[in-house]
């Protein structure tokens, strides 16, 4: 038993240290000053782009899985053929290709948080133009702006 405690005190001829400082105040002080950080604070703006670019996301799977359904009552509605039907739904994909491509001058000179701004203003007032759309035109012209807005998330999405 003698022996044991005599290893645990010792290690390669020298013994442990009982204390983590022998007394040096310097080195304690030193890693005190290491170890303190700054606390930042998030600001509140950056959560509210989060939210909607979130929301951005959420909006493009529903607007492009939702008209599968809508297009039952959408050709009633409207009197649509079978091609208005198919400009309809197609039409946001297309602009949405072409606005991604768009997306990515706009977000070089615009900056990031600009982009999601526009964005939002433009799926806003889309959506408000296809619920007040009263005829075809209308709602082709809602569902150009919802491309136009798609385009611009996909490309912050995936860049």
């Amino acid at each position: 038993m003698e022996r044991s405690r005599q290893q645990l005190t010792k290690t390669n001829g020298r013994t442990r240290p009982k204390k983590l400082y022998n007394d040096s105040d310097d080195e304690r002080l030193d890693l005190k000053i290491d170890s303190i950080r700054e606390k930042t604070r998030t600001p509140c703006f950056v959560y509210v782009l989060t939210f909607f670019s979130s929301l951005g996301g959420f909006l493009i799977g529903y607007d492009t899985y939702i008209i599968s359904g809508a297009k039952i009552w959408l050709k009633k509605e409207f009197s649509l053929t079978y091609m208005w039907q198919e400009i309809i739904v197609a039409v946001t994909l297309g602009v949405a290709a072409i606005f991604a491509l768009i997306g990515g001058i706009l977000n070089d000179r615009l900056g990031r948080r600009s982009v999601i701004l526009c964005a939002c203003i433009v799926f806003t007032a889309a959506a408000i133009l296809m619920g007040i759309a009263n005829d075809k035109y209308m709602l082709l012209s809602g569902r150009i702006l919802t491309g136009i807005a798609v385009g611009q998330f996909i490309y912050l999405f995936f860049h």
